[in-house]
């Protein structure tokens, strides 16, 4: 079994989300390692283009669920998870809305997601923008990471030492 260069590629990148994340002491590995994995495409186009899309869907996801969880806490508690859960389900029609007003619709999934960990995770949270925020930084962190792994010729190193073994 041949383990491809797009494979090595993904280790590489969710290896240093992880070490980024130690040095950081601040996030959940788990995003940048998710958005590091689904920024490692055929080409840099195509990862920039994976990137472009998970940074709008993350930020705006984040958003609406921050401003959701203010709301929330404005209003007379909702008593039964029931009807909090029926809300939280309609509230995604805007969020799908808003995907397509922006043509993002590859991202909307991911909006959805993140309005629905922010919203449904970390309702109790004390400050939910301090998730929403890392979960940004943490993307984030990925999207760059997966980028710029992807945009190493890493084929041509291997090129380059096999011509010459002294490398």
């Amino acid at each position: 079994m041949k383990v491809g260069l797009r494979t090595w590629k993904t280790v590489l990148s969710v290896f240093i989300c992880f070490m980024l994340d130690e040095l950081r002491n601040n996030g959940i590995p788990f995003y940048s390692a998710i958005a590091s994995i689904l920024c490692i495409q055929k080409n840099t186009k195509d990862s920039f283009k994976e990137g472009k899309k998970r940074e709008i869907a993350t930020i705006i996801g984040a958003i609406a669920g921050v401003i959701y969880l203010y709301i929330e806490r404005l209003l007379p508690s909702i008593q039964f998870d029931f009807i909090r859960y029926i809300l939280l389900s309609l509230l995604l029609i805007p969020i799908i809305q808003v995907s397509r007003l922006l043509k993002q619709e590859g991202g909307t999934f991911l909006m959805c997601v993140v309005f629905l960990s922010v919203t449904v995770n970390h309702n109790l949270d004390i400050s939910p923008l301090t998730f929403a925020i890392n979960r940004v930084i943490d993307t984030s962190i990925g999207i760059l990471v997966g980028i710029s792994i992807n945009s190493i010729p890493f084929h041509k190193i291997k090129e380059i030492s096999l011509k010459h073994p002294s490398i």
